[in-house]
């Protein structure tokens, strides 16, 4: 589970001046929650996802994976598990990102569900990302949301199993096997 810090009001900058702890943090709102280390589980399903993706998106499409800082506002910077640029707005792309990415996937862990569907799933939504993808290693499942921008909050437009592939509207022509991101 990710406990806030005990500190006052935060921006992303001071967050990056403090001393290396060693341990990984985002920023909600200027509270900063520290960022238990992934399973192994988790690490081998992102791994598929960058590969399945990288290897398929067009030229120009940037896709990366964490620990890389989301720099959404002043006070809230997150480290989604992989996050999607296209080129239209790779002005965000620098040392870290700065701005809304395209797409952005978590991969549920035990100690980070909660965030990960709450907390995390609201900031995304507030700060404009239009799309979010859950990866649940757990039933081996694929959670496609699509921002409703009306609402700012998601809505759920697929639940892939194994079977299914994945596609988007963002990556023409991609097409994620649910099957081959959880181990055949």
């Amino acid at each position: 589970m990710s406990y806030p810090l005990v500190r006052p009001h935060l921006t992303y900058e001071e967050l990056s001046q403090l001393p290396a702890d060693g341990h990984r943090y985002e920023l909600f709102d200027g509270e900063a929650y520290m960022c238990p280390s992934p399973t192994s589980r988790h690490q081998k399903v992102l791994g598929r996802l960058y590969v399945v993706l990288e290897s398929s998106v067009s030229e120009g499409v940037e896709v990366f994976i964490a620990p890389l800082d989301v720099v959404l506002s002043p006070s809230t910077a997150l480290q989604p598990d992989l996050l999607v640029v296209l080129p239209k707005n790779a002005g965000i792309v620098g040392d870290v990102i700065r701005g809304v990415p395209d797409l952005v996937v978590e991969v549920l862990s035990p100690s980070t569900a909660a965030l990960d569907r709450g907390l995390k799933m609201e900031t995304y939504a507030r700060h404009g990302v239009p799309e979010y993808w859950i990866a649940d290693a757990e039933k081996e499942q694929l959670e496609v949301y699509h921002l409703d921008r009306q609402a700012v909050a998601y809505r759920l437009v697929a639940i892939c199993r194994r079977g299914d592939r994945v596609t988007t509207p963002l990556l023409s022509g991609v097409e994620v096997d649910v099957a081959w991101i959880f181990g055949a």
